[in-house]
């Protein structure tokens, strides 16, 4: 499907919010640390549910803990541990699109300099040295969170041509 033809389909989700991805952790207090004390998303949310409630709609028949963070552009990421038998690790694999299904979280970010530096000094594992330029004014930058989920840092000399749609008002 061409990209502009998103425009000609007949139906489409009506999204009241931006995309939340979950993610499901073994130990949600190191992401949670990661993700606002590294990273520097906001906690906005840190809830429990029952195991009834989650058995209902078929999340985990014992119950969980679900935080949400917030990033500073307002999208949300949700960090998920279940109260008993903690999801088996899978392998993290050398290289990230041989990760099947959901591979990365993609940040797209300004002063991405700063951004490595803060990666390096809290001992985040970067799959290169440095950024590279994928595409002349892109440069992208992969690491790994403490539970091996893949998150991609990408830096565009002009966002407003990646995305003109966010900037069409402006």
């Amino acid at each position: 499907m061409a990209p502009n033809s998103a425009a000609h389909q007949p139906w489409s989700l009506k999204m009241t919010v931006p995309l939340e991805p979950g993610i499901v952790c073994n130990n949600i207090e190191a992401m949670l640390e990661f993700y606002t004390g590294v990273l520097g998303l906001k906690l906005v949310g840190d809830a429990k549910t029952t195991p009834e409630l989650s058995a209902r709609f078929g999340a985990t028949p014992h119950g969980y803990r679900i935080v949400r963070l917030q990033t500073p552009y307002g999208e949300r990421i949700k960090l998920v541990q279940p109260n008993q038998d903690a999801p088996t690790p899978q392998p993290v694999p050398g290289w990230v699109y041989e990760r099947h299904g959901l591979a990365y979280l993609t940040f797209v970010i300004a002063e991405m300099q700063d951004v490595v530096k803060r990666l390096k000094a809290h001992g985040v594992r970067l799959l290169s040295d440095e950024p590279v330029e994928v595409r002349p004014g892109v440069f992208a930058l992969y690491s790994l969170d403490p539970e091996g989920n893949y998150l991609e840092f990408v830096e565009y000399s002009d966002p407003s041509a990646y995305r003109p749609d966010l900037f069409e008002w402006r």
